[in-house]
């Protein structure tokens, strides 16, 4: 659709953390190639956190649209649609990637399919038993697969998902999850961890948790509840400490300040660069979470993970016996952190082929197919001075 030039121009577009850590080794293989370019899109959908978390991994955005307005769940996906396709036009991309399952992800599928460009949709197959939990999650998913091109699904069990929906096998592969590679290079390069001054005088607690929420389906009551199970579980044993970094999200951030500020074994502190999360998960005893990604990190960390959640996506954890579902119930909470604490600590899995979201080496694999997908499509180049 758009005029080319010697390399193809892939679009990658982040609008949250996950996505800019889960599209990291995509971008650094695609820019080492010579057959195709990267170009990397802040949607504005966290602007702030997604040029953080770029910059604390070495990466600047090419194109950087404004801070996206507070308004419904449809018109920021509107609004987004059409932003990511504007950028799209400016920036001649043959190609969009889009990861995961956030707003920016569904939004950047939709503009794709509006300007006729092939999609390519990193982490995809994931699947819960119920079409709307999590949601808009679940839902986004689903009609990302709808419209996309090329499916890397991270593993064998998200593969088969797409294989019963009907996607055609040529255009799935199984390709492990990209978060993973992350998580080796920074265990392969290990440096002190910078913590906030609050959750540094924590580290040396005999038990030290860490807790992160922030999904749609636990605002609310949800939040509540999960805050008050923190609590009990303090009150009942005096050597626990908590680390919480909490979400930027307004509807987030206030309830869990207002329920947990001011406890002399909980700190409070904003989002931590991915190499000093790391380093608080590898210090902790448990995470209590509503995460996805903590859930594919812990089998690599040796940490146990108690998800929040009804249901999980990411059943290959659950299996491995490393996380392990509890409903939004206090008593269940409590009860279920501690049997969990009372056990042994996992041994940390190697990155092999053995892994269940793969060796740690995805990116490389995600770029080689987008280079083969875009030279066999895209009619020849002519030079360009």
């Amino acid at each position: 659709m758009f005029a080319h030039r010697h390399r193809p121009r892939v679009l990658l577009a982040a609008g949250t953390r996950p996505e800019c850590l889960k599209l990291a080794s995509v971008h650094a293989a695609l820019a080492r190639r010579a057959d195709c370019a990267p170009w990397l899109l802040n949607s504005g959908q966290h602007r702030d956190m997604v040029e953080r978390t770029f910059a604390h991994l070495g990466l600047a955005c090419d194109t950087t649209l404004p801070q996206l307005a507070p308004m419904s769940l449809s018109h920021a996906v509107r609004a987004l649609r059409d932003r990511i396709g504007a950028a799209a036009r400016s920036s001649r991309a043959d190609l969009i990637v889009a990861q995961g399952d956030t707003s920016t992800a569904y939004a950047a599928a939709l503009a794709a399919r509006d300007l006729g460009l092939p999609l390519a949709h990193v982490e995809a197959g994931l699947r819960t038993d119920h079409p709307l939990r999590p949601f808009p999650e679940e839902l986004f998913r689903r009609r990302i697969a709808g419209i996309a091109t090329l499916h890397f699904a991270p593993t064998a069990a998200a593969a088969a998902n797409l294989y019963a929906e009907g996607i055609a096998s040529d255009h799935v592969l199984q390709v492990g999850n990209t978060a993973i590679d992350l998580l080796r290079l920074t265990l392969e390069s290990p440096q002190a961890p910078a913590l906030p001054p609050a959750a540094a005088a924590l580290q040396t607690a005999p038990t030290l948790l860490t807790l992160t929420l922030h999904r749609r389906e636990n605002y609310g009551r949800g939040l509540d509840i999960a805050c008050a199970a923190v609590l009990e579980l303090l009150a009942r044993h005096a050597t626990l400490a908590l680390v919480c970094p909490v979400h930027p999200n307004p509807a987030v951030g206030a309830r869990i300040r207002r329920h947990l500020s001011g406890h002399a074994r909980i700190a409070l502190v904003e989002p931590l660069d991915y190499r000093d999360f790391i380093a608080l998960l590898r210090m902790s005893r448990l995470a209590i979470t509503d995460s996805g990604g903590i859930q594919e990190e812990a089998p690599h960390l040796g940490l146990p993970v108690l998800v929040v959640r009804e249901n999980t996506e990411r059943p290959e954890s659950v299996a491995l016996g490393c996380a392990h579902l509890v409903p939004l119930q206090q008593e269940r909470i409590v009860a279920e952190a501690e049997r969990m604490l009372a056990q042994p600590r996992p041994q940390p899995l190697a990155f092999d082929a053995t892994a269940p979201y793969g060796d740690g080496r995805s990116g490389e694999r995600i770029a080689a197919k987008l280079a083969q997908h875009l030279a066999a499509t895209l009619p020849p180049q002519a030079a360009i001075a």
